[in-house]
């Protein structure tokens, strides 16, 4: 048994605060600590050790309360007689057994005992310290490695830029010569030519739609934000006008919920967005009527929002890949797209500080969920 867990934090309190030594005993707990005398029948002896001073720990063994009956041959608190006359102090005139009751104490401790008390913190410092030097060797690794991965980044980064800025010339030179040849070539070519022309310029539109995408990649990594609070009612509004174009002719309905203020790069968030509400209507075009649904919950300090549409799903299995550089789960020739959106949508909420993940199943819809950090005045709302 032990005291309540409220009073043996106090007590742990109050021994790294007051105790001096390395191990304090007593079997007379509240003669030292007052509060004690709430618990004493549980705990009035006390055996405690600190094991750490930077982060206070302690390790407390309690003894309960032994009632202990003392016999004395007459009351030790009677005073001796000295009548006035003569001035002499005279013996008690009464031995006869006088009994006293002495309680809150336990059991003394043994010598022994606080001496294996001490061996034992020795041994428990000894592990802090020697998990304490591992812990630091391994903060100096971890420094190490993030410092080479930043480093790996960067130049992929630049890599990346450089790659994809200097493939665009020779992708225009082919496409425009193979532009050139059809036109000279107009009325000469058969039907299997000009299908192996046209073959080669579509290829080169798609490469170069490639290139832009993986150079719009690497600007998301190296372009500097700029924060400030947006009304993503505003947004969502401004970006379902800007994607309905793709949506002309189709039976359409938008359920948008509201919206908080974010914390966010108005420029980077919109090209998000635009993306995730364009592949809602991309995934969702098979459909006779198509849903997407918008909605935002507020968790703590965080807006979080999903995009959900009825189209045809995917595969929870892959959904790892969903978020990868020109990773795809649906064939180019159903579904248009170079493979890096959601990895745009990726990296810039994660810039943001926050997550994006999906949910989905086959011919069952998905949602897209990305977490922001809410705008000062929101959060305060919240």
């Amino acid at each position: 048994r032990t005291p309540t867990v409220e009073e043996v934090r106090a007590l742990a309190s109050w021994v790294t605060q007051t105790t001096s030594g390395e191990v304090f005993s007593t079997n007379h707990l509240a003669s030292f600590y007052e509060p004690a005398n709430a618990f004493a029948q549980t705990a009035s002896g006390l055996l405690a050790l600190s094991v750490a001073h930077i982060r206070p720990s302690v390790v407390l063994w309690f003894r309960p309360e032994v009632i202990e009956t003392i016999s004395w041959g007459g009351d030790p608190r009677k005073e001796a007689t000295h009548p006035e006359l003569s001035g002499r102090i005279h013996p008690r005139k009464s031995f006869e057994t006088w009994r006293e009751t002495v309680r809150q104490q336990a059991t003394p401790w043994l010598r022994s005992e606080i001496d294996t008390a001490a061996e034992l913190r020795s041994a428990l410092l000894g592990i802090v310290l020697r998990k304490s030097e591992e812990l630091a060797s391994l903060s100096s690794d971890l420094k190490v490695t993030n410092q080479s991965l930043e480093r790996t980044n960067k130049e992929l980064e630049a890599f990346s830029y450089s790659v994809s800025h200097d493939l665009r010339a020779p992708l225009r030179h082919i496409a425009g010569y193979a532009e050139i040849l059809k036109e000279v070539s107009e009325g000469k070519l058969d039907e299997a030519d000009r299908k192996f022309v046209d073959t080669i310029i579509e290829s080169c539109e798609y490469a170069g739609k490639l290139v832009d995408n993986l150079l719009a990649f690497s600007q998301m990594g190296r372009a500097a934000l700029t924060l400030i609070p947006v009304n993503m009612n505003l947004l969502m509004s401004e970006v379902r006008q800007e994607v309905g174009v793709e949506a002309e002719g189709r039976d359409v309905v938008w359920q948008i919920g509201e919206m908080p203020l974010v914390e966010a790069d108005v420029m980077m968030l919109k090209l998000a967005v635009r993306n995730l509400l364009s592949n809602a209507l991309k995934y969702s075009r098979s459909r006779p009527q198509t849903v997407i649904e918008v909605q935002c919950v507020i968790d703590r300090s965080e807006a979080v929002f999903s995009i959900r549409d009825n189209g045809v799903g995917f595969d929870m299995r892959y959904q790892d890949k969903l978020f990868g550089v020109f990773q795809r789960l649906h064939r180019w020739e159903d579904y248009e797209g170079t493979g890096i959106g959601l990895a745009n949508v990726r990296r810039i909420v994660e810039r943001h500080g926050g997550r994006a993940w999906a949910e989905g199943a086959v011919d069952h819809g998905a949602t897209f969920y990305f977490t922001l950090p809410l705008a000062e005045t929101s959060a305060a709302r919240a």
